[in-house]
């Protein structure tokens, strides 16, 4: 059962000694902590082994000598992970209290090999629920839209489950949390759950989108474009809209606003009907805007 199983809990970090200790006390406070805690330094500039210092042996560093990136850094958590399960958590984000004992306990009640939750949003200090219209499983129709769960501070899998699917993909500079979780509900129907409540708190950071984001968007539709076609059109249809309305936030954050209404026109395009990223997540921001004094 996952709540008697060994928990590893892994945070990926690069440059966030300014921040990753506010992480790990919300690790340390679960209700039903894990036995174990890992940091992968993906070769910081700064001294994130002074701001770990405080936590002692409850925190095991390992170092990457080179800046290789997110896959990359989780990785090297999972190889190094000695639990049966692993929860990953983001260094500049935070869990609740309850986190790990609601996850666990619904995991074992459904029999998951994976599962993510619900989150809010800390944006300028203003916190948001994160409303997404899932169910209790996920599937990939709802992975095949985007990566709207944020597992990389809500995910907890079995280490074995993730090493079947191939691990993260260290060639996705981004969104390489969208191609795992795509081959996981692949790998594993009906075993992927989703607990809808919010369970952490995801910090918004204030960094531009980059061009080289597109690289791992054209990626997205290369590796898993022909395969989910193959399944059902309606799954590549909605891969590619998901991938124009992701190209539309990484030119909003570039501030080129032609081409961001370029692209949520394309993902409207495709799919006309039934396109929930711009009803939940477009639309919520929408309404927000227009309620501002």
């Amino acid at each position: 059962m996952s709540s008697a199983s060994q928990v590893t809990a892994i945070i990926p970090a690069y440059n966030r000694s300014h921040c990753i200790g506010r992480a790990m006390e919300s690790i340390l406070s679960q209700t039903s902590p894990p036995q174990e805690i890992l940091v992968v330094d993906d070769a910081s500039t700064d001294d994130l082994s002074r701001a770990l210092a405080p936590f002692g042996e409850r925190v095991r560093l390992i170092r990457h000598d080179t800046n290789r990136g997110p896959a990359a850094a989780r990785n090297t958590g999972l190889q190094a992970a000695t639990g049966d399960l692993v929860a990953f958590l983001d260094s500049d984000d935070v869990w609740h209290a309850k986190k790990q004992e609601k996850q666990l306990t619904f995991m074992d009640r459904l029999g998951l090999v994976a599962s993510c939750t619900g989150f809010e949003t800390i944006s300028f200090g203003a916190a948001q629920e994160a409303w997404r219209p899932y169910g209790q499983m996920l599937s990939e129709r709802d992975v095949a839209w985007g990566c709207y769960t944020s597992p990389g501070s809500t995910l907890i899998a079995h280490r074995e489950a993730l090493w079947d699917c191939g691990g993260y993909d260290p060639d996705f500079v981004r969104f390489e949390d969208w191609d795992l979780m795509l081959r996981l509900v692949t790998a594993f129907p009906g075993e992927v759950g989703y607990l809808n409540e919010p369970l952490a708190s995801i910090h918004i950071g204030s960094n531009v989108s980059r061009p080289e984001w597109h690289e791992s968007l054209d990626r997205m539709l290369t590796k898993h474009g022909g395969a989910l076609h193959a399944r059902t059109p309606e799954l590549s249809r909605a891969l590619s809209s998901g991938i124009a309305f992701n190209r539309a936030a990484i030119f909003a954050g570039q501030r080129r606003w032609y081409k961001t209404g370029r692209e949520l026109l394309r993902s409207l395009q495709i799919v006309p009907a039934g396109n929930w990223p711009f009803r939940v997540i477009l639309g919520r921001r929408f309404r927000r805007f227009l309620r501002k004094p």
